[in-house]
């Protein structure tokens, strides 16, 4: 783990071989096309950027319910926005960055994916074994996959092979 105005120096003195930061759009900034000549996709543990809010309970308890909910909805509204503007702006930096820098973009192979997901499975066990609430969480999300699963495999392009008949 590098703060990010250390990342660059890193990536230029060898110290470390490759690096990720966030999206394309963040890196800009950063100058890492100017060290790093290739960007692969997709992004395993981070297809895109959250914010949270975090209030200490006690003060979220005192609140009335007309300031939770113009907290939770400014919350909606800035998230939405945030993915949507960033997702809106990924493209012309990427562009930019093949026309002008000359780094190229590359996918990572089924067989790094599988292996990053085999990874992750293992952390998250282990956290879920340690960490209750990071039990309850997971359990959460994994259950969230499932039911979405059905959803996703005939909601969007490119299609699966249909289902055969039975």
């Amino acid at each position: 783990m590098l703060p990010a105005g250390e990342i660059f120096q890193a990536l230029e003195k060898g110290l470390i071989d490759a690096t990720e930061f966030s999206q394309p759009v963040c890196d800009v900034p950063l100058g890492f096309h100017k060290v790093a000549k290739y960007n692969y996709f997709p992004g395993w543990h981070q297809p895109s950027t959250v914010q949270e809010l975090l209030i200490n309970k006690d003060v979220w308890n005192q609140l009335d319910d007309q300031q939770k909910t113009l907290i939770e909805t400014t919350c909606m509204a800035a998230t939405l926005y945030s993915l949507a503007l960033s997702d809106g702006m990924q493209g012309k930096v990427l562009r930019e960055n093949s026309e002008k820098h000359g780094v190229k973009t590359m996918y990572w192979s089924d067989e790094m994916l599988t292996a990053f997901e085999n990874a992750w499975l293992e952390v998250a066990a282990e956290e879920a074994a340690k960490d209750e609430m990071f039990n309850k969480v997971w359990k959460d999300i994994q259950q969230f996959r499932a039911d979405y699963k059905q959803w996703a495999s005939v909601g969007f392009l490119p299609r699966p092979e249909p289902p055969t008949a039975k």
